[in-house]
């Protein structure tokens, strides 16, 4: 079979395409578990044949779709597969920085998808189970037939400039020192441009314009979709609203916080963008 061509080697999809070889995704929880003999920065799944010996530990299989020529799978694993010998746990956002972002995308797509399923076991118009279909990524009503799909929440995340320096934001609940964009779920009804002015203004008390979208960046904790953006700001005042933002700062370009997000995280990436303008700009 010919695979469609696709993003960074990836084609989602819910049906196999039946290769020769699959890569695994095992999960355990919200951990990923990679084989010791792999070469984890290039690739940290887990070849099919070295996973027979984790299928008596697997509860369910779910295709992602083709990644790099092959099926990829995610197995949803007991806590006892951690045991096996040959194989240890990484927490998920580890894997950004021991494989990079490729990487990191298709573990959280794995782990999403799971959490989906076991928070929509249910229907929620009658009640009765769902039950999972092989034809697409959805939950079908044993009783009404009505589909459910995955659960993506549209999130806008956003660095607010003011010349040669950005806004950035401790939440209440980060410990001391760490820093990062301000961000904030879209309410219903609301296109991303509303929910930047609003959620801005409201965590920072501050105003924005020439608002320009930067990137997207999928984020499974549980299920968000994150709408980068980079905006100015037309005031310097901030007001912080004390419940979700403890503090907020604006800082120089050459002179940033140390606990920053790493660019291959969407946060990261805006202020790495803000900081390679600013630096064509201002030198």
């Amino acid at each position: 079979m010919t695979l469609p061509k696709c993003l960074n080697g990836f084609y989602a999809s819910p049906v196999a395409a039946n290769t020769a070889e699959k890569w695994i995704i095992g999960v355990i929880g919200q951990d990923i578990l990679l084989a010791n003999n792999a070469d984890i920065k290039s690739n940290p799944f887990i070849d099919c044949n070295v996973a027979q010996q984790l299928d008596v530990f697997c509860k369910r299989k779910i295709t992602l779709g083709q990644w790099l020529s092959r099926d990829c799978e995610v197995w949803d694993l007991t806590p006892e597969a951690d045991s096996t010998d040959g194989f240890n746990t990484a927490v998920l956002r580890d894997l950004l920085a021991i494989a990079g972002e490729e990487v990191f995308s298709l573990a959280c797509r794995a782990v999403q998808l799971l959490n989906w399923q076991d928070t929509h076991r249910f229907c929620g118009r009658c009640g009765q189970p769902n039950q999972a279909t092989h034809k697409e990524h959805a939950m079908v009503c044993t009783s009404c037939n009505i589909n459910n799909y995955p659960r993506i929440s549209p999130c806008i995340i956003v660095v607010v400039t003011h010349g040669d320096r950005c806004l950035l934001a401790r939440n209440a609940s980060w410990a001391s020192g760490r820093f990062s964009a301000l961000a904030g779920f879209l309410e219903a009804g609301e296109s991303a441009e509303q929910a930047l002015h609003r959620e801005v203004f409201e965590e920072v008390g501050v105003n924005i314009n020439n608002i320009r979208y930067i990137g997207s960046q999928s984020w499974p904790y549980p299920g968000q979709l994150m709408l980068g953006f980079i905006a100015q700001a037309t005031s310097e005042e901030i007001k912080v609203d004390g419940i979700e933002i403890a503090e907020a700062n604006w800082f120089h370009y050459k002179q940033l916080p140390e606990k920053i997000a790493p660019p291959g995280i969407i946060a990261g990436a805006l202020i790495k963008q803000f900081v390679d303008e600013a630096t064509l700009i201002y030198g």
